[in-house]
């Protein structure tokens, strides 16, 4: 299983002015984040990049699951917050607050039974951190998608340094619990970094490894992006 090192930087013409800096509104409860308001300029983008402006500026941690290709959406300008932009914007998309987390998804993906985060995962306990969830969550999943129990594995890719300093209830157990809660959990539980998972299409093949490919756990703690860009993502 191996990640691809799919992100690059590139600059647009979207302005956000925040009242707080940004480490402030990392101290700010998840719920302060969502109802934050920033001033943006009109701009159109691709959903990805929609959501790690969403991410990385209202510092709100996300799970979005898409499909490929992934649309564009138009950001419309003024002020507005989180929730407001995430309510104008997501289109045939929607969104739910689930444990403080912003989970964007198409709901007919979010049901199809090839989902990997619909599989169930009979016991699961949290790492000691980021990092440690990355390799070891996914690993149990792409077991479980061959038909194996939840183990662990090797993954051949480089794991960013934030990932290690980012903390998890150590040994939090789960049983029988749906993958997407377990993840929706971790998120809520660090509020500092969201996870986007592209598939091939809304009715996917449990055993592919696209999902794995089109992976991205991304910080909302970076050295703060300039207000002029966001990241993007090439899903492949």
């Amino acid at each position: 299983m191996k990640a691809l090192p799919l992100i690059t930087l590139w600059t647009f013409s979207l302005f956000a002015s925040a009242q707080q800096t940004s480490n402030s509104r990392l101290n700010l409860s998840l719920e302060q984040r969502f109802n934050s308001r920033l001033r943006v300029t009109a701009v159109s983008v691709t959903l990805p990049d929609f959501v790690g402006f969403i991410a990385t500026a209202y510092k709100v941690p996300l799970l979005v699951e898409t499909t490929s290709p992934v649309p564009d959406v138009h950001i419309p300008a003024g002020t507005f917050s989180a929730r407001q932009l995430l309510d104008n914007v997501v289109g045939r998309y929607t969104w739910q607050q689930e444990k403080g987390v912003a989970h964007v998804f198409q709901p007919v993906l979010a049901r199809a039974s090839g989902n990997l985060l619909n599989i169930t995962v009979e016991r699961f306990y949290f790492p000691r951190n980021v990092a440690d969830f990355h390799t070891t969550f996914r690993s149990c999943l792409y077991s479980m998608t061959k038909k194996h129990r939840c183990t662990g594995g090797v993954v051949t890719e480089i794991i960013p340094a934030w990932m290690s300093k980012e903390s998890l209830p150590y040994l939090e157990p789960f049983k029988n619990a749906r993958a997407r809660t377990i993840l929706l959990s971790a998120l809520a539980l660090n509020t500092h970094f969201y996870v986007l998972i592209a598939f091939r299409s809304t009715h996917p093949d449990e055993s592919s490894e696209f999902p794995f490919r089109n992976w991205f756990t991304e910080s909302l703690v970076p050295d703060e992006p300039s207000p002029i860009w966001v990241q993007r993502r090439h899903v492949r």
